[in-house]
């Protein structure tokens, strides 16, 4: 596994969500670090060799900082909600 990002503060780094390619590993940690949250991001060595971009081996998990871990969490389960709630917004227009 390689890991990118860093400046993870005191903390064993834990994961708290997994992205399913690079490109909305990047989307959240922008996010997170918008919100304060430093993160690192981990994923399988080979897939950074292939290419591969979808599949499990394009998976790449959002790590934080433990003692951040649950902070994180709400923000992600605060922004999906945002985001449900949008799209029952758009549906309800058509």
């Amino acid at each position: 596994m390689t890991t990118t990002g860093g400046d993870v503060q005191a903390g064993r780094p834990v994961e708290v969500y997994r992205a399913v390619n690079e490109m909305e590993a990047q989307v959240i940690k922008g996010f997170l670090e918008s919100n304060g949250i430093p993160v690192m991001l981990q994923h399988e060595s080979i897939s950074s060799v292939i290419g591969f971009s979808t599949g499990p081996l394009a998976q790449v998990s959002v790590m934080v900082p433990e003692p951040l871990a649950g902070k994180a969490t709400e923000l992600l389960e605060s922004a999906e909600e945002e985001g449900e709630e949008e799209d029952g917004d758009t549906e309800a227009a058509d």
